[in-house]
């Protein structure tokens, strides 16, 4: 599979139901696909192992439960592409996908980040664009003019799953062990990190990424332990940003002030729906 230039990882808990639509809408021919079972107690292993019995680019592994980043963080380390992206097991791909961002890799001559929208299921709320252009090419001494200011504006560029990358940018980054553990936010935090250190970045206005709405999901839960939880996470990964604030030299009173609002509203979201339980 070192002939493959993309790795789709997909780190997997509890997702026998889901699983099958995630793999299937994955251009197999084009990519090695890693699927991470992350400690799962239903039958998602078993499914998983089926699908790399029936295809030679499906490699699958197991490890006790550790969430999301620890599971990223594995498949990067037996990943063999070039470049990388990110499945999560309740989504999927819409048909084409990794055929546009070898064409887009080509045209670009091998950026170091790709990056594309998504629609949400099944509501069919679409991402905002990014620019006017149907494509945009930006270079690293562009991006506090055009890109760093989308972290503090809003959450357009949260998500890690939008993105192809560089497999050598990803193997670098080393999350803490309490970023690793984050049940909140741990999107912005690799995401962060990720675009302090790549070159440059293409920004087409494809809509590639089915995300299927989960209302069970800890961004949506009910669960009062959940919830405060969330809280503390919050504050903490929205509190990360003034740290690239200094690293980006954007530190001034305006951009504090958009980065202390956003916390608020955060929080303050999170204690109003842990009232409502309570």
């Amino acid at each position: 599979m070192k002939d493959k230039l993309i790795t789709v990882i997909i780190p997997v808990y509890n997702g026998a139901d889901s699983i099958k639509i995630a793999i299937e809408s994955i251009d197999s021919n084009y990519a090695e696909i890693i699927i991470i079972d992350d400690g799962s107690t239903d039958d998602t292993f078993k499914v998983c192992k089926e699908y790399e019995k029936r295809y030679s680019n499906v490699v699958v592994y197991h490890q006790e439960n550790r969430g999301p980043a620890s599971a990223r963080e594995y498949g990067i380390k037996k990943a063999t592409g070039k470049y990388i992206m990110f499945l999560d097991s309740d989504d999927y791909y819409e048909k084409g996908t990794i055929a546009r961002m070898i064409d887009i890799i080509e045209k670009y001559n091998e950026p170091d980040l790709i990056r594309f929208r998504y629609k949400r299921v099944p509501d069919g709320q679409i991402q905002n664009e990014y620019f006017s252009e149907t494509e945009k090419f930006v270079k690293n001494e562009n991006f506090k003019k055009e890109v760093y200011p989308m972290y503090l504006s809003g959450y357009m560029l949260n998500a890690v799953w939008s993105n192809c990358i560089k497999r050598e940018i990803l193997a670098g980054i080393q999350l803490t062990d309490t970023e690793k553990k984050l049940k909140f936010g741990e999107d912005l935090i690799l995401s962060l990190e990720i675009f302090s250190r790549i070159k440059d970045v293409v920004f087409i206005q494809d809509i590639l990424y089915r995300y299927v709405y989960r209302i069970s999901s800890t961004t949506h839960t009910t669960d009062s332990k959940k919830l405060i939880q969330s809280s503390k996470d919050a504050i903490y990964v929205y509190t990360k940003l003034f740290e690239y604030l200094v690293k980006w030299d954007m530190y001034n009173l305006e951009n504090v002030q958009c980065i202390r609002e956003r916390i608020k509203k955060e929080t303050d979201d999170l204690l109003d729906r842990l009232k409502s339980i309570t």
